[in-house]
Formats: structure tokens, C-alpha cells, sequence
């Protein structure tokens, strides 16, 4: 290398350690103090609120210049919980210097280490964020006006931000590990790092996303590609947001797998009651006001729900459509396998109370269709080419058409929640069924040897209160009638019919087991209900070739009691004695935990006696013709497809013997 060029570089050198040296000294001979002072005075006037640099503040000129301040604070409302509305353990800013040859202040990176911050409202709502009237001086029109100011790089190192709401006395936690905002140096696009917890449950996003800059600037293809996760569910993001609209507006591809809800329900702090392994794909696109899932896939399991939704903004209330559709829907592996039986101590109907006032949150029309839907039943039941349609407005939720194919047969009905008023929302039920095959319905389940024919019609119209279910059976009124016509049942045929039914027949059929068929000819339900007491007057009846049965009572939906009783009568097979046949099965107990016994011939006299007759006591139920004349009916389907309805002071008799009987001899 020649020596001039040598000395040449040597020079060079040697000048740039000499500018270095003598920024190191200009930079530690800078007293910010005044600076400072001004700044403390420039927000005081422009809040109201005291800002405090209690700790050391200096100038750092590597790895880049930047200025640093410890023990920052800003002041709180004088109505706050705290002095402080925010504290900060040190404040770093990182100044570029090409920007400020532009005639920019670039705050290339923002550091905040231990930010404390109470965001809080008083008991009208009012945030501490809310500063007083602004009395600073307006700037001169010679004056030079504040160098534009720019941050593309942030960093949060252990904050905590708290959120106290003064109406509803609500404390919300959000705690940072880290966070880091880095811009790419040659793209509009910013480096997403988030370590967080929320509610004490941890989670992350990373990922990258627009500029600040381009942010407040409401840029209308902001660029976002991120994912976000917690314990059990993760998401991705890919597309833009336009933030010139008056809500942002998605134009994503959003992909989500949820294996388990608990961290996402303490996110959002409240219950999720989503079937998992859930997962969830849509293209979001928004314009006017309206954003579009099209398509939109939901995979529970094996189960797929295809479709498309829309959601509009524009309305004073955001308005929800969806068109959905599914070959199949098996709910048991959903619910985690066969349905649990619950403790006999808990009741049926919850007292969980239902949404009344999340129906105001939004006006909505979804529609529903599925080719085969398998019920959480023990048998796995299943409903064919169900329709749904639920249409939301004003709080009110109306589901109709609700129906689907039960065995051949067309199952119908429509429910209304009409939440209008939310302290007094109503809740009512319809359905009707025509021609449901029993046959079909076995042979679905396993059991086609059990059961031949069996047409089935059933009618089901209650209405009552609707703050919950327990809510709406306490105080329901309306009937339910089932009618189920000619068929032939194997024993296993009945066990279908639960432990209770069987249980019944044991008791009161003495051909039950000993021949291997029953031949019913008919068996009629029909139970008006009136404030949530279902009163039998003889409107419950079995019949067979050798055998009827006629059950009177009441179920008392308000505590969920059960006070029935079931008359048996041979109409063949007079080789059955006393012995064989029972005098009055009762049914007792509670719905969740019912109670089968047999009363003797004792309370068969007694049952008479109420019934205007006296007889004998001792005597053969099979003996006695006035007994049989009281007692029997020789078409009791067609009594209780006949009776009257009980009048309403019925339900005042109370569950006693006496009544019992006397519904059964009426």
C-alpha cells in the first residue's frame, strides 16, 4: 500500500476518534435539567397532572444515542385510588440521527422498564384519563412550529396495567413479560413480540404488523400476519385491516384450533361452552360497513360445518347473518362419550339463568341445516334432515322452522325466548309429530328385532317464564301428549324405555317377563300442566291383549316431586292370582331419583272406599265382580284421549292418597 494512502487512512482515523471523544465529553457536559423543568411545565399546563422525573437523566451514545430517565411518574385524577397514575422505573429513547436531518424526531426505540399503570373511572364513569381544560398559549404564527415526532421500536420489560371500573367495581389485570415493537429497516412493517398474561392466564402473539406511523394514520391495507396462542387454542392472522372505516375493518384469512376452552374462558372471563377439538376457517372480507365469512368451515371432530356468515355495523345494533350447513353432526364425541348421569341430588332442570340480556347485543338471522344429527342418548338416536332457523330482534329469539325426520316422521315446532324485557323474559315451546315409526327408530339404535310397527304422534306446547329452565317448569302451562299406536315389544324393546319404565312394568305387569312378547295395542301421555304442576286424571293408559293399566297423580315441576299411582287390570290370563298382580304400584321420589313401590290390598279398599264404594277386604283381586266394576275400563286409551283437562283448582288437592285414588276411580 503506498505510504500516502496510509497516512491518508491514519488521518481519517484519527479525526473520527477525536469527534467521538468529543461528543463523549459534549454528551456528559449537557445538563437536561432545564430541559426537563420545561417539559414537567409543558404538561403540567397542557394537563393538569404532575409529571416527575425523580431519578437520574442522561445521555447514552451507545450503541445509539438515546436519552434516559429513571423514575418517572405522571399523576393521577385528585378522586384516584393512588398518587400515581403511572410509574415507570426507567424510560429509554433512542434518537435517530438521519431522521433529525429531515427534519423528523425519530424515536427509533422506546424503552419502559416496570411500567405501573392504573387506568380507573369514578362512580359516573369518568376515566382518569380525562384531563381538564387545556390553558396552554396557542403558538405564534412566527414561531417554529414542534419537529414531527415518530416512534418505530418499542420495548416493555415487566408491566403491569390495571383497569378498575368505579360503576361496576370490576378490577381487570394485564401483565407484560415483554414486548417488543421493532420496524423492518427497508418495509412499512413492524416486528410483533408479546409475552402477556390476562386474567393470570399467560399468553402470545408474535408476528409482524403495519407501521405505528401508518396506524395513526388510519391506513386503509394495514398489514397484519400474526399468531396468536394460550394453553390449549392457537390462531393466525394474514391479510390487512382498514382503519379508515368507522370500525376496523378485516379483509383476513383467520385459522383457529381450539383442543381445550379453560385458558380461554379465564381470558375473556366467562364460560365457553364449545365442543372440542374445535377447528375454525374463514376468509374475512369487509366493505360498506359489512364484513363476510365466505366460505366459513368449522371442524368439531369429525363433524363439518360448512357455510357462510356476515356480519353488518352499520345499524344502530350490529346485525348477524349465517347460512350453515353439515352432513352430520355426532354430538356424544363431542360431549365426551355418553351422556353423564347426574348425582341424584342434583335437579333437572338448572338454574343456570339464560341470556336474556345478551340478545340486545345483536339483531341475527342463522340458519341450520344438517342431514343426520346423532343425539347424546344412550342408544344414539338421530334426527334426519333437521332445518333450523333462529331470527334475533329486539331481544327477542324466535326459532321456527324447527324440525326434522324422526323414524319415518315429520317432527315440527317453534320456540319463542322473548327477552323484550330483560328482568320478565317468557319462554315457549311447540312441537308436533306425525307418523313416527317406533320400528324405525329401533332398528336405527340396533334393536330392529325388538319392535314392529308402534305409528307414534306427539304434541308438546308449554309456556312460562323464561330466567331459566327450573324458572320455566315451576311456572309452566300447556300440555304434552304422546300416543303411540298397535306394535309388538320384546323385553328389550322396554328396557329402551329407561330404568323407570322397566321398573313400572316389573312391578305391574306379571306377563312382563314370562312371555317373550307383549302385543300393545295402544298407549296414550297426555299431562296438562298448569303453573308447573302436571296433574293425570286417567289421561296415562297401557293397554295390551292381556292387560291395562291406568295411572293418575301428579308430577310437581316446581320441586321436581313425583306422587303417582298405577292401576293395573287383567283383561286374560285369569290363572294370575293376587299374589301376581299387583293392587297399585306408586311412583315417588324426584325426577332424578324416582322411587317404584307396591301398595297392598289394604290401600285397594281404602282406594274404593274413596271411589264411593266399600268392599271387602281379603278378597282376591281377581275374585270380585264389583271390585273389577269399579276398576275396570275396557278402552282406557280412548278415556284418556277423552278426559277433560283437571280444572285449575286441581293442582290445589296436593299430592295425597286420597286424591290419587280418587283421580283413578273418578
Amino acid at each position: 500500500m503506498p505510504r500516502w494512502v496510509k497516512l491518508a487512512l491514519a488521518g481519517v482515523a484519527a479525526f473520527f476518534a477525536l469527534a467521538i471523544i468529543g461528543l463523549i465529553i459534549l454528551v456528559n457536559a449537557i445538563d437536561l435539567k432545564p430541559y426537563a423543568k420545561l417539559a414537567i411545565e409543558q404538561v403540567k399546563v397542557a394537563t393538569g397532572r404532575e409529571l416527575r422525573i425523580s431519578g437520574d437523566m442522561k445521555v447514552k451514545i451507545f450503541p445509539h444515542i438515546a436519552i434516559v430517565a429513571e423514575g418517572v411518574s405522571f399523576g393521577n385524577a385528585p378522586w384516584g385510588a393512588r398518587r400515581e397514575l403511572a410509574t415507570i422505573k426507567r424510560v429509554e429513547a433512542e434518537i435517530g440521527l438521519l431522521s433529525l436531518l429531515g427534519g423528523e424526531i425519530d424515536i427509533v426505540r422506546l424503552v419502559a422498564v416496570e411500567p405501573d399503570v392504573l387506568l380507573e373511572t369514578d362512580a359516573k364513569g369518568v376515566g382518569n384519563w380525562v384531563f381538564g381544560a387545556k390553558t396552554a398559549k396557542p403558538v405564534a404564527a412566527e414561531e417554529p412550529s414542534a419537529l414531527p415526532l415518530n416512534v418505530t421500536g418499542l420495548a416493555i420489560d415487566r408491566g403491569v396495567f390495571n383497569y378498575h371500573d368505579g360503576i361496576t367495581r370490576e378490577t381487570l389485570r394485564f401483565t407484560v413479560q415483554r414486548l417488543r415493537l421493532q420496524r423492518h429497516l427497508l418495509a412499512a412493517q413492524t416486528d410483533l413480540e408479546l409475552e402477556a398474561t390476562f386474567r393470570d392466564q399467560p399468553f402470545t402473539i408474535k408476528g409482524t404488523i403495519g407501521t405505528i406511523k401508518r396506524l395513526l394514520a388510519k391506513d386503509d391495507a394495514w398489514p397484519v400476519q400474526l399468531t396468536l396462542a394460550t394453553d390449549g387454542a392457537r390462531a393466525t392472522i394474514d391479510g390487512t385491516v382498514d382503519w379508515k372505516a368507522k370500525l376496523p375493518g378485516p379483509n383476513i384469512v383467520l385459522k383457529a384450533d381450539v383442543s381445550k376452552t379453560a385458558a380461554l374462558e379465564r381470558l375473556i372471563g366467562t364460560m365457553l361452552p364449545l365442543p372440542t377439538p374445535l377447528a375454525l376457517s374463514a376468509n374475512l372480507a369487509t366493505s360498506a360497513g359489512e364484513t363476510n365469512a365466505d366460505p366459513i368451515q368449522i371442524t368439531l371432530g369429525k363433524n363439518v360445518v360448512q357455510g357462510r356468515a356476515a356480519l353488518h355495523t352499520g345499524d344502530p345494533r350490529p346485525f348477524l347473518s349465517a347460512q350453515l350447513k353439515s352432513r352430520e353432526i355426532d354430538i356424544p364425541p363431542l360431549a365426551g362419550g355418553s351422556p353423564e348421569r347426574k348425582s341424584s341430588s342434583e335437579p333437572v332442570f338448572s338454574d343456570a339463568p339464560l341470556p336474556a340480556k345478551a340478545l340486545h347485543s345483536v339483531d341475527a338471522d342463522l340458519e341450520l341445516t344438517v342431514d343426520r344429527l346423532v343425539l347424546p342418548t344412550k342408544f344414539r338416536a338421530a334426527l334426519e334432515s333437521l332445518q333450523v332457523r333462529a331470527v334475533l330482534k329486539g331481544g327477542r329469539l324466535e326459532v321456527q322452522p324447527l324440525q326434522a325426520t324422526v323414524g319415518g316422521g315429520m317432527v315440527k315446532g317453534r320456540a319463542v325466548f322473548d327477552a323484550g324485557k330483560i328482568q320478565a323474559p317468557t319462554l315457549a315451546i311447540n312441537l308436533d309429530g306425525k307418523g313416527i315409526s317406533m320400528e324405525k327408530i329401533a332398528a336405527a339404535v340396533g334393536e330392529a328385532s325388538a319392535l314392529s310397527g308402534g305409528n307414534t304422534d306427539l304434541a308438546f306446547n308449554l309456556t312460562g317464564p323464561g330466567e331459566s329452565l327450573r324458572r320455566f317448569a315451576s311456572r309452566a302451562n300447556g300440555e304434552l301428549q304422546i300416543v303411540v299406536g298397535p306394535t309388538r315389544l320384546s323385553g328389550a324393546a322396554l328396557d329402551i324405555g329407561g330404568d323407570l319404565l322397566t321398573s313400572i312394568l316389573d312391578k305391574a305387569d306379571p306377563f312382563r317377563r314370562s312371555d317373550p312378547y307383549t302385543n300393545l295395542k295402544c298407549a296414550v301421555i297426555r299431562l296438562p300442566v298448569r303453573d308447573g304442576i302436571a296433574t293425570s286424571q286417567r289421561t296415562i293408559a297401557y293397554e295390551t291383549t292381556k292387560m291395562n293399566m291406568v295411572l293418575a297423580g301428579t308430577i310437581n315441576l316446581r320441586d321436581e316431586s313425583l306422587d303417582l299411582a298405577i292401576r293395573p287390570t287383567v283383561t286374560e290370563g285369569l290363572g294370575v292370582g293376587a299374589a301376581s298382580l299387583a293392587d297399585l304400584v306408586r311412583v315417588s321420589g324426584t325426577l332424578s331419583k324416582p322411587a317404584v313401590g307396591i301398595d297392598t290390598l289394604k290401600t285397594a279398599e281404602t282406594a274404593a272406599s274413596v271411589g264411593a264404594a266399600v268392599m271387602t277386604g281379603g278378597l282376591s283381586l281377581l275374585g270380585e265382580a264389583a271390585y273389577k266394576k269399579w276398576t275396570a275400563d275396557p278402552h282406557p286409551c280412548q278415556t284418556a284421549l277423552k278426559s277433560a283437562s283437571p280444572p285449575p283448582e286441581a293442582k290445589k288437592e296436593g299430592g295425597g292418597s286420597s286424591n290419587l285414588f280418587r283421580r283413578l276411580f273418578k
